[in-house]
């Protein structure tokens, strides 16, 4: 169990001795990091990784003794490369953040699986760092149980998680409700509609928006995994309000400007910006002038939504199973694969585009894949293991990259197109 408290930690500093497992209090981080960095290197460079995309101020870490002393040291670097020692700094001198971070990261990729109890994550990391350490814990490292206390609704929302209890104080009693998290989710969405938080693009030069938390969250998992790291200075964030883009009820001009002028409020911090969105039942001559009037900067997911690219008759299974484990007698990949092709001929999933075929890339398209996959899991584990696109879209995109990710290649193929859209162009070879 690890408990890291919304205090500052002086772990920067200890004595000389190598560890492989931090302990409780992060006291022998330095020499964990040092053990770390000869021992296990790949590990060592990942976890800089995960930092850097937390704190893109930070480009690297190093751990040395201590001039005329008998203490190891650890030191912040702001750029990738390590050329002279005093351009770095202590971490003892750091923003107490840096040092939460490291020792947390320590924590859960040194060890199996472990307990995490994070106070007031808030207090000590600015709102698109606490996203992007979720980000990190909630795809990377989903074998820990995390307990967080917070006073931010965002990082309830963003963090899906499995339970949530309000604690409350009158006097000198304290008390604790158990709250259902559609509701809090419900929250979120009111307080997204009110914009996008611009401490998200603080520290970014290049933004991409996109429709949502589920695209926020799979997008860049996606990306690491099959292409390498975001370059730096890269950001994936969700607007606020998408289906104003959308809706028949507003003025798209309207929407256009308005995400228009947040893009020129931050010009001085961005290089560049763009914008992905669902297609949902949009024609290909709508998506065209939508892009158009945007002056380019929107992009539209070629199928109708992400869950179009999820429908994975094994990952399905295994997503019923994980959550009923009762269904494993009679749910598999065979039985979701019937029960699927049996839904999408029934209205009101069925379309003109249905061939029998759940293969079918015509169909894939244009099929109300969300709905689709709650109602097959819905039926198959008679409501046992009810699929939420928010919070359960994330373990069918990893299941199908573990197992098969060949079948994510379009997708891939987009996000790719989404990172190259808002990067430099080479410069010209002289």
């Amino acid at each position: 169990m690890f408990y890291f408290a919304a205090e500052r930690m002086t772990i920067g500093e200890a004595g000389f001795g190598r560890a492989d497992r931090l302990q409780p209090n992060a006291g022998n981080l330095p020499n964990v990091l040092h053990t770390l960095s000869g021992k296990r290197g790949d590990i060592f460079q990942k976890l800089v990784r995960h930092l850097n995309d937390i704190f893109p101020t930070v480009g690297n870490l190093s751990v040395r003794t201590k001039p005329m002393g008998d203490m190891l040291e650890v030191r912040v670097w702001p750029t990738e490369a390590m050329e002279r020692v005093d351009l770095s700094f202590p971490l003892k001198e750091s923003g107490m953040g840096v040092s939460q971070v490291i020792a947390l990261l320590t924590a859960i990729m040194t060890i199996d699986k472990a307990i995490v109890i994070i106070d007031e994550i808030s207090s000590f990391l600015h709102p698109a760092a606490v996203k992007a350490l979720l980000r990190i814990l909630q795809t990377q490292y989903t074998q820990h149980q995390y307990i967080i206390s917070t006073h931010a609704p965002e990082v309830i929302g963003f963090s899906n998680p499995k339970t949530i209890h309000l604690v409350k104080r009158t006097g000198y009693e304290s008390s604790v409700k158990r709250l259902d998290p559609t509701k809090v989710g419900q929250f979120r969405e009111v307080a997204e509609h009110l914009g996008v938080s611009m401490a998200d693009v603080f520290a970014a030069e290049r933004v991409i928006w996109v429709e949502g938390p589920t695209e926020e969250l799979c997008f860049p998992y996606l990306y690491q995994k099959l292409i390498g790291p975001l370059p730096r200075g890269t950001i994936i964030t969700s607007v606020a309000a998408t289906g104003d883009f959308n809706t028949k009820r507003r003025d798209r001009e309207i929407v256009y400007q308005v995400y228009s002028r947040l893009s020129t409020a931050v010009a001085t911090l961005l290089m560049s910006v763009a914008f992905s969105f669902d297609t949902e039942k949009l024609t290909d001559a709508e998506k065209e002038k939508m892009q158009r009037d945007a002056g380019g900067l929107l992009h539209f997911l070629p199928r109708r939504h992400l869950e179009c690219y999820l429908i994975d008759p094994a990952a399905i299974a295994a997503f019923i199973i994980g959550k009923d484990p009762d269904s494993a007698e009679t749910v598999s990949a065979t039985t979701v694969e019937v029960a699927l092709q049996a839904a999408a001929a029934e209205c009101p999933i069925h379309i003109p585009e249905w061939n029998g075929d759940i293969n079918n890339t015509g169909w894939l398209a244009r099929v109300d894949a969300a709905n689709l996959i709650v109602r097959v899991c819905g039926t198959l584990s008679e409501q046992r293991a009810p699929f939420a696109k928010k919070a359960d879209s994330l373990f069918l995109l990893r299941y199908i990259l573990d197992h098969d990710p060949d079948r994510l290649s379009p997708l891939q193929d987009y996000v790719a197109s989404l990172v190259d859209a808002v990067s430099p162009a080479e410069e010209p070879v002289r």
